[in-house]
Parts: structure tokens; sequence; C-alpha cells
């Protein structure tokens, strides 16, 4: 089987395929297709995980919340 950067198949004890990790940073094109077959949602929570949050940004929230 041939390698594909982004996805890694992951075998049992008895060397049958049983899970496959897909680094959605790398292969994106799937993240639309889980949409698809509801394996994800996207709701305001989910959408907040998928954007980049910096550091700098985290520490400004957890300020910001220590000031309340």
């Amino acid at each position: 089987m041939a390698r594909i950067p982004g996805i890694q198949i992951e075998r049992d004890s008895k060397g049958r395929e049983t899970y496959a990790h897909i680094d959605l940073k790398k292969r994106p094109e799937f993240f639309l297709f889980l949409l698809r077959v509801g394996a994800i949602t996207k709701d305001e929570f989910d959408m907040d995980w998928v954007k980049d949050i910096t550091d700098k940004d985290i520490i400004a929230q957890l300020h910001h919340e220590i000031e309340k």
C-alpha cells in the first residue's frame, strides 16, 4: 500500500487495518467530506476550534477573564 502524506493507518494485533488518522491541516479536503457524511458538525463551538488561536490571543483572553 502506498503511503499518503497526512494519513496514517493503524493496525490491530492481528495485522488488520482498523483505524485511519487524518491530519486535516495536510489533507483539508477530508474536512468537507466529514461534514457531508455527518461525522462532524459545523456549529459555533466547532468553528472556534478550527480557527488558528495564537498564544497571545489565549493570554489576552485569560487576562480579560481575570479582570472581571
